[in-house]
């Protein structure tokens, strides 16, 4: 029985001991590793639960294993496994700070306060940690220890503009309205293109009826980001306040159609629309606004003002109940439903609540002259919300509303949160799989008649398809692989000579991220004369074994300040001797596919993604130009190459590509297209 067998065995039966469990234990990880880079989340846990089964005490296999949990939001899970990991290794770091991360998420704050104090005794300076841990003090309203870290980071690093931003919301918080006002002045001269950085002074200005001055920064703001829907709630606002009805309407729209299911834009719309007559579409936001919020009292009394106005009483007496039955004491609502019960006749339930709201505003006219706390809360809070709604319509849309997380962008394992004004990658390798990820905005069905012509005459459990982003395997997807690897193995005991069944285990390997493997029976493939997509599997295999390599030495590098000239950056990764290698195996392997099939634009596409890698950028121009040539619509090449073009600083031939691509559906080319522009 082969080694490999004995590999495939051991996913397939879990074995936790015998003499290949332990020499594998490093594979695993390995491949582990692999899928947890590669978003295969569920699929990595399971490589890691066989190393953990097989060396209980390898602290690795537990932190990562925590990670794929965190991915997958099992904060609980996450925790459990790096209290293992600290116990039997007492100083990691990075085990401290993820722990932190998941107790946040369970709410245990203090705890992740403690674990990330422990973590920076570790590494007082990093950067990833003690922006975990402001948010952890914010959420706990620690707001003094908040500034002390923001202005500790602001005059280490220059690289994150944005805390600049959240030194100025931390200082509102604390009431220092002009203090925030000055930090919001200081940040818009140094970094004039943060649209945050003009939202907060536009906020600030509106708070203190500077109308005029917060309307020219949230243009501004609107212009550098236009996707942002407080920006529009609150110009909205300031419009309104300026009798500018129109602009308001217009600004609330946009704002509603950026975030549909936010109650506080609905809100702010319908009560516009009600005071410029627009009663059956105030009403219709109305009733979007207490399906969202169905307890949003105020919003119940103004649907129910309106709908006595439009005729409605039987809705207008069912909107009034219900305030009454939660403010017993609030005359209007008495007052209200009298005047739609006499419209529908039940004359002696209107004289009722004419009575009820008589005999309370006689005994409020008895206690006029009581402390106010002698008044029921209840009646003075809806008072106050009917006598000033639109003040507090203006409290609802002050921010864009966030989870506590997403202000931070935190991220436990992949990126730099220093590069966090504008993230541009290049389009991916396409690679064959038998899946496709169906929800992509682009999600184009690529054909080639290299591999039509190869699903037609090799028979395949289901036909390949040439994707770019590959879908993470379920559990049932992931059982089913291993199996079909076994069933492969045994079948090449018999038939070793077989090319065609090691391409195809190639592909199972693959899809479980088992990158050595599969790069291994593509080999076999070749040599029993597999053919074109053989090699081009192989370098796809390669491409992924040198992104993990640049990663993990970035990973290990201080990363540089990003660009203050432009609003994007192409990532660029240090290449070192090895890594030169394994890419002169990577184009080695291209190189073969293109000299058996030459019009295969795909292998044309990733030979020149490879060069962008290796900083042979004009080498890949040209690559990306010849796919072009066999594919007109090829999207991800035009995108690609319109990258190149602007890094390169050609930027008439970039924008012109980055049109072109999303002109064919990549939309994220526009938005880069406002941002050079």
């Amino acid at each position: 029985m082969s080694k490999r067998l004995l590999i495939i065995l051991l996913f397939t039966l879990q074995s936790s001991c015998g003499l290949f469990a332990q020499l594998n234990t490093d594979h695993l990880l390995s491949v582990g590793r692999n899928a947890l880079y590669f978003e295969d989340y569920v699929l990595s846990i399971q490589y890691f639960n066989q190393v953990i089964k097989a060396k209980p005490y390898l602290t690795e296999a537990y932190y990562f294993r925590a990670v794929a949990k965190i991915y997958l939001e099992d904060y609980s899970g996450a925790e459990d496994d790096l209290n293992a990991v600290i116990e039997r290794n007492p100083f990691m770091p990075m085990a401290y700070y993820a722990r932190g991360f998941a107790e946040k998420h369970l709410n245990k704050l203090e705890n992740a306060e403690e674990d990330l104090n422990k973590a920076l005794e570790f590494s007082p300076d990093n950067i990833t940690f003690l922006l975990n841990r402001l948010e952890i003090y914010d959420r706990q309203e620690k707001y003094d220890h908040e500034l002390a870290d923001i202005d500790y980071l602001l005059n280490r690093t220059h690289s994150i503009p944005e805390l600049s931003v959240e030194k100025g919301r931390v200082l509102l918080l604390k009431g220092d309205t002009l203090g925030a006002l000055r930090v919001a002045d200081a940040t818009v001269r140094s970094d004039s293109l943060l649209p945050e950085a003009w939202g907060m002074r536009g906020l600030l200005r509106l708070m203190l009826q500077q109308h005029d001055s917060a309307l020219a920064d949230y243009n501004r703001a609107i212009a550098l980001d236009a996707q942002n829907a407080s920006y529009y709630t609150n110009r909205g606002i300031i419009r309104y306040e300026n009798k500018n009805f129109r602009g308001a309407l217009a600004d609330y729209d946009r704002a509603v159609s950026l975030r549909s299911d936010d109650y506080q834009v609905l809100l702010n719309r319908a009560l516009l629309r009600n005071e410029v007559g627009d009663y059956n579409n105030a009403l219709a936001d109305l009733d979007r606004v207490i399906s969202l919020q169905p307890d949003l009292h105020e919003a119940v009394y103004q649907r129910a003002i309106i709908a006595q106005q439009l005729g409605f009483h039987e809705e207008a007496v069912r909107d009034f109940s219900q305030i009454i039955e939660n403010y017993s004491q609030f005359v209007p609502a008495f007052y209200g439903r009298a005047q739609s019960y006499e419209a529908l006749n039940r004359h002696q339930l209107a004289y009722n609540d004419m009575s009820t709201a008589f005999t309370l505003n006689e005994m409020r006219q008895k206690n006029k002259d009581k402390p106010q706390d002698k008044t029921p809360e209840a009646t003075v809070q809806i008072a106050k919300e009917e006598a000033s709604f639109r003040e507090r319509a203006k409290l609802f849309a002050t921010g864009e509303t966030q989870s506590e997380d997403t202000r931070y962008k935190n991220n436990i394992l992949r990126g730099t949160i220093q590069n966090r004004r504008v993230e541009v990658e290049n389009r991916g390798n396409f690679v064959l799989s038998y899946y496709q990820n169906d929800n992509l905005l682009h999600a184009t069905i690529h054909y080639d008649s290299l591999l039509n012509l190869f699903n037609l005459t090799i028979r395949q459990r289901s036909a390949l398809k040439l994707v770019s982003e590959e879908i993470p395997l379920t559990n049932a997807l992931i059982d089913y692989h291993f199996k079909a690897i076994h069933d492969l193995t045994d079948r090449l005991q018999t038939a070793e000579n077989n090319g065609n069944l090691y391409f195809e285990r190639g592909i199972d390997y693959a899809l479980v991220q088992d990158l050595n493997s599969a790069i291994a029976d593509f080999s076999s493939a070749i040599t029993y004369g597999a053919g074109a997509l053989a090699y081009f599997c192989r370098a796809n295999m390669r491409y992924k074994q040198l992104e993990i390599t640049l990663a993990n030495a970035a990973a290990r590098t201080t990363p540089k300040e990003p660009s203050k000239t432009t609003d994007y950056t192409l990532h660029i990764p240090a290449i070192d001797r090895s890594s030169v290698h394994e890419g002169k195996l990577i184009l080695r392997d291209y190189d073969e596919t293109l000299a058996l099939n030459p019009s295969f634009c795909y292998a044309w596409y990733n030979r020149a993604n490879t060069l962008s890698l290796l900083g042979e950028y004009r080498l890949a121009i040209a690559d990306y130009t010849h796919a072009i040539g066999l594919n007109g619509d090829f999207a991800e090449a035009y995108f690609n190459r319109g990258l190149v073009y602007i890094f390169l600083g050609e930027a008439a031939s970039g924008i012109a590509d980055l049109s072109k691509a999303g002109e064919l559906g990549i939309y994220q080319a526009y938005s880069l297209l406002k941002k050079i522009r």
